[in-house]
């Protein structure tokens, strides 16, 4: 029950991002550019952008050994610029306001360092670490 729920979760996503950028298309085609249509590309940029980012620094197709704390100091380091482009061509808040910019750089790494503070601790409590973890499963994989 729970892998069909799970299939029929991840289809739905695909169709609603499929079915969004066709329409946003269209919106661009029949309407011409608008906020409200810019401001949807970016925020699919954003995503597509972020999990790009996330498949080259964690996935260990580029980076076979390389510790988590860089990963994540990459991903991290990678992940402002990709996110202040897309709120620039958005916009997502007023480009001409350099306080608003600095916030919204600070926010981030906010985020970013509570989000990672929280999946380590999570991680070490299951898997005992992620070095530790992908050594297991390389281990296992090998045979």
């Amino acid at each position: 029950m729970k892998k069909i729920i799970v299939q029929a979760a991840s289809a739905a996503c695909i169709m609603f991002t499929i079915v969004m950028l066709w329409f946003t298309g269209m919106g661009y085609l029949f309407a011409g550019p608008s906020y409200g249509l810019n401001l949807t590309m970016s925020v699919f940029g954003a995503a597509f952008g972020m999990a790009a980012l996330q498949a080259l620094w964690f996935t260990g197709a580029v980076f076979r050994k390389l510790a988590y704390p860089a990963r994540i100091a990459g991903f991290g380091a990678c992940g402002l610029p990709v996110l202040a482009l897309c709120a620039w061509a958005g916009p997502w808040f007023p480009l001409d306001d350099p306080g608003v910019w600095a916030a919204f750089a600070i926010v981030y790494l906010f985020i970013l360092a509570g989000v990672t503070a929280g999946y380590t601790v999570y991680f070490k409590k299951t898997a005992g670490g992620y070095d530790q973890a992908l050594a297991r499963y390389r281990e296992k994989n090998r045979r």
